[in-house]
């Protein structure tokens, strides 16, 4: 293993278990991987994401709801308002209420919301279990294919018995994600503006999860294309993306777009800075 390769390792299996709350919830390294944008029956519609594992900005009402549904689902976001330190017991309000209403219109929102909580709180079996299940009923749930993708290439080990198989998982979520996106129609009160940037929430966490897997793979040259995919589209507020863009190309050497890419990582705050500052000043002397 080149000492490239090992900074990777390092880093993945640090970064995400204690930084998958901070890389993925809006924080110094956003990973957005938010838990809305789900699909009513009859129609496309995205949420109202605003951060990636902040789940009370998650729901978003498709149509008037039974009386009774209504009562359990206002009970349910009732817990919104705890603060997200408080997320054991908003996702047992989350489970009351699929456990008591498993397919109605809300259910799929729910299930998208318990995806991102669970990933913030490290269960990612719970979070993998739950987001199948949304896409079992909302099957058009593309940013939460795009979550999944971003958050199981992040949290796998390649250690682990299964990592082939959870990152061919996340590799088909990513694409999947991303040959949704042009399908998706605007709601009619979301402005063109918000639109391209919930679309491109997706696409950034799609080809940020892809980009991965290929990291994974020890594939530089398809993970440089997806990562470069991910930046462009933005947001690039999460330094975790030119971090493995540097690492990408500093195994490809090319040292000069590894450096670049490794000094927009140590320029964000957070806990890859040292590694990226390391990282640019390796690329710097292989040259």
């Amino acid at each position: 293993m080149n000492r490239t390769t090992g900074i990777v390792l390092f880093a993945l299996s640090s970064l995400l278990v204690s930084a998958g709350a901070s890389a993925q919830s809006g924080g110094a390294g956003a990973a957005s991987a938010a838990s809305a944008a789900s699909v009513g029956k009859a129609n496309t519609t995205i949420g109202r994401d605003t951060s990636p594992l902040n789940p009370e900005n998650s729901l978003e009402i498709i149509k008037p709801p039974t009386p009774a549904e209504e009562k359990a689902f206002k009970a349910f976001n009732s817990f919104q308002k705890l603060s997200n330190e408080d997320l054991i017991r908003k996702s047992q309000a989350g489970e009351d209420f699929v456990k008591k209403y498993p397919a109605t219109d809300y259910t799929p929102f729910v299930y998208a919301f318990l995806t991102v909580a669970y990933i913030q709180q490290g269960a990612v079996d719970k979070a993998v279990a739950a987001g199948e299940k949304d896409l079992a009923l909302n099957p058009k749930d593309f940013r939460t294919m795009a979550v999944l993708s971003q958050s199981l290439s992040r949290l796998v080990k390649d250690s682990a018995p299964d990592a082939a198989a959870q990152l061919a998982k996340a590799e088909t979520y990513g694409k999947n994600a991303i040959a949704g996106v042009p399908t998706l129609e605007k709601p009619e009160k979301m402005t063109d503006d918000n639109f391209t940037a919930q679309k491109n929430s997706i696409l950034n966490m799609a080809h940020s999860g892809i980009g991965l897997v290929y990291v994974h793979r020890q594939d530089y040259p398809k993970a440089i294309a997806e990562l470069e995919q991910a930046v462009s589209i933005g947001p690039n507020d999460d330094p975790t993306n030119f971090y493995l863009l540097g690492v990408s190309n500093l195994n490809s050497q090319h040292y000069d777009k590894a450096r670049d890419a490794f000094e927009k990582c140590a320029a964000m705050k957070g806990q890859l800075q040292a590694t990226c500052e390391d990282g640019a000043k390796q690329a710097a002397s292989a040259k």
